[in-house]
């Protein structure tokens, strides 16, 4: 005789498998307050996180967007302040705006996440009280996303590298899935480093033209060259030559870029006194002129922020150190995000660099090979492949630097703990002068 289930006892059975389930797969949940800062976070996390805080702290923290990039990614911003009326100090943090430099997006992040987990101490409600505090985790986010394949500065305007009237038609792929992009070489297999002939970048030679990797997702330019301040300037009779390392660099217009235009409306629209722009490659903080190695006149008052700045950053951070100085002295620029800020709008502007791998050169007289962050860095790796897509004789180059794609720093939790004392510091130098303007020709 077949055995027939009732509705009830159908359901009864549904349950039991849903519950066994519960116990034996682990369910993944969304724990605001146990973020291990010690990893490389995607993207998403971003967005994911920004909400969740403002959800769980309404009554102080807003999260909207204030553009998109190319790729139809919103630049995901916090406002930060208490619910008290009155005059406040508005200041603005924005960090990634090269893609590859998500330690600087990690630092942003963790310090909205430290403001909320600590909004009931004296210092978290003295700043509600007085501030409003804008944090741009991510102002690159296509750039963020693509150097998870492979570390690059970029954005992702609409490129076509190798002329095949494709854009992207070549991408970095991992062809034999050890995680990593490398540069393709030709050598006989017993030939020096020295000798052998750089053909290309690892793909599966998307557009079969024989060469491997000649059209990324890289659109070649730098951001932080594309500000509406000095576009493109080029003295080639300066020594050191100005704009030399912006040149070619720059999108092709001032402020060409919408990840650019959406900063600078919102500054223009959102006047703040202070501004830090977060980035990696050195640890330092930097201030205005980038492209002008005359001082400003608050060249005083940018130096004496500074060194409070990077004083503030040595004991959270495990003994690491930083350097200040004026921009133009690191080296000349043009178009920059703290030269457009201070010189169009009036804002007090800092370039903080968190993090430089590697292990001091003493021998150096650079500051930048002084203050690293003393670890070890992988070596490049040389694999020879023999015959591979066409091409005899092919070796892999895995560099230092492909190797630690996805990969924290050691002591990340470190770093952006010290970057947060960092940026209280910026908080406190503030107001200083006048305020922002912002000219009567920007505004609408």
């Amino acid at each position: 005789m077949k055995k027939t289930f009732g509705v009830s006892s159908v359901k009864l059975w549904v349950l039991s498998i849903f519950v066994l389930l519960l116990l034996i797969v682990p369910v993944q949940v969304f724990a605001i307050e146990e973020i291990d800062w010690k990893i490389r976070h995607d993207v998403d996390f971003y967005e994911t996180t920004l909400k969740a805080l403002a959800e769980e702290n309404s009554d102080i923290m807003k999260v909207f967007s204030i553009g998109r990039s190319w790729r139809e990614r919103d630049l995901w911003t916090a406002e930060i302040s208490g619910a008290n009326e009155g005059e406040k100090t508005a200041l603005y943090i924005v960090a990634n705006i090269h893609g590859g430099e998500n330690e600087s997006a990690e630092s942003a992040m963790y310090f909205v996440w430290w403001m909320m987990e600590n909004r009931e101490t004296e210092e978290v409600m003295k700043i509600l009280e007085n501030y409003i505090i804008y944090v741009t985790p991510v102002m690159n986010p296509d750039g963020y996303a693509a150097s998870w394949v492979y570390n690059t500065r970029q954005n992702l305007r609409p490129t076509d590298l190798n002329g095949d009237g494709k854009v992207f038609s070549d991408p970095y792929t991992d062809t034999n899935g050890d995680g990593f992009i490398s540069e393709i070489y030709t050598g006989a297999k017993d030939s020096k480093v020295e000798d052998r002939v750089r053909v290309g970048m690892e793909s599966p030679d998307w557009d079969q033209n024989g060469i491997p990797g000649d059209d990324p997702k890289n659109s070649t330019i730098d951001l932080n060259r594309t500000f509406d301040f000095g576009w493109n300037w080029l003295d080639v009779d300066t020594d050191p030559v100005v704009g030399g390392n912006a040149f070619l660099r720059a999108g092709p217009d001032a402020a060409s870029e919408p990840e650019v235009q959406a900063v600078q409306n919102f500054l223009i629209s959102h006047p703040v006194y202070g501004l830090v722009t977060l980035h990696t490659g050195i640890q330092c903080v930097l201030y205005p002129w980038c492209y002008n190695p005359e001082p400003t006149k608050d060249h005083e008052f940018f130096k004496a922020t500074a060194q409070k700045m990077i004083a503030a950053f040595e004991e959270p951070s495990g003994g690491r150190t930083m350097y200040e100085k004026q921009s133009y002295y690191d080296y000349p620029t043009a178009s920059e995000m703290i030269d457009w800020a201070y010189g169009r709008l009036g804002i007090h502007a800092y370039t903080v660099e968190v993090y430089r791998g590697g292990f001091p050169d003493t021998e150096s007289t650079d500051p930048a090979d002084l203050h690293t962050w003393g670890n070890e860095l992988p070596e490049e790796k040389w694999e020879y492949v023999g015959d591979w897509q066409g091409l005899t004789d092919v070796w892999f180059r895995t560099t230092s630097r492909a190797q630690t794609v996805r990969i924290a720093p050691p002591d990340q939790d470190l770093m952006v703990d010290g970057i947060k004392d960092v940026l209280l510091e910026f908080i406190w130098s503030e107001p200083y002068g006048d305020g922002p303007t912002v000219p009567e020709y920007l505004t609408w």
